[in-house]
């Protein structure tokens, strides 16, 4: 018999007279018990629920984010090779785009949005889970002219909620409007473009998507203002 057997033996176990005694020392060890294995399952459900919401954030949000005050960002690939020469396995990836704070118009709402610009031929990028094979397939073909012989719409991917808000679907158009525009004799001019619905993607966090109205288009010739 182990030292330790013994002695829970000796406080647990009771004389034929202490019956009592011995049933209290029982539901005291099954209460501490009950409670300990409680508090281990509410730690493990708060840590998993933490890492998931911490990878579905950076799912669409990158750790670090490097903009330029002024201009163009046009020097991004000496940035990005002279970050991968001296980084020491720190950055795992490195991914330009096009980011920016929009307005939405379709036929049934208006919306705001954050926008951001992605190269679809990039090996790379911002969205988890998408990679160049599936953007290409979201993205309409350059050749396809339909009966009208419209020109060339470019593609964009809506967040869903924003989507459903908004009451559109895939192969709807809908106009983009930027608050960086031009300036004429009548004042301030924001810029305006039309896109085709070309696909959704989904978070899993309603509010969150709901809130900020994500949106990702098609650049294949793009920009950069940030990294």
């Amino acid at each position: 018999m182990s030292f330790e057997f013994l002695i829970a033996s000796r406080y647990l176990r009771a004389k034929r007279k202490q019956t009592f005694i011995s049933l209290i020392s029982l539901l005291s060890v099954v209460g501490v018990a009950v409670g300990v294995m409680a508090l281990v399952v509410v730690i493990a459900v708060m840590s998993g629920a933490e890492s998931d919401f911490r990878s579905r954030i950076l799912g669409i949000e990158p750790h670090i984010l490097l903009f330029k005050h002024s201009g163009q960002f046009t020097e991004y690939l000496k940035i990005i090779d002279s970050v991968k020469k001296n980084e020491t396995g720190s950055v795992i990836n490195m991914a330009p785009f096009i980011f920016s704070q929009v307005m939405l118009r379709s036929s049934n709402g208006i919306s705001g949005a954050m926008l951001r610009g992605i190269n679809p031929d990039s090996p790379v990028h911002i969205i988890k889970n998408i990679n160049s094979k599936a953007l290409k397939k979201m993205l309409p073909g350059k050749n396809n002219v339909n009966e009208e012989s419209k020109p060339y719409i470019p593609g964009i991917i809506l967040g869903k909620e924003l989507a459903k808000s908004m009451g559109v679907f895939i192969g709807d158009t809908l106009h983009l409007m930027a608050p960086k525009g031009t300036l004429s004799p009548v004042g301030h001019i924001p810029s305006m473009k039309r896109f085709k619905v070309t696909g959704f993607f989904k978070t899993g966090m309603y509010e969150y998507v709901r809130k900020n109205g994500n949106v990702y288009y098609f650049n294949t010739n793009c920009s950069c203002c940030c990294i």
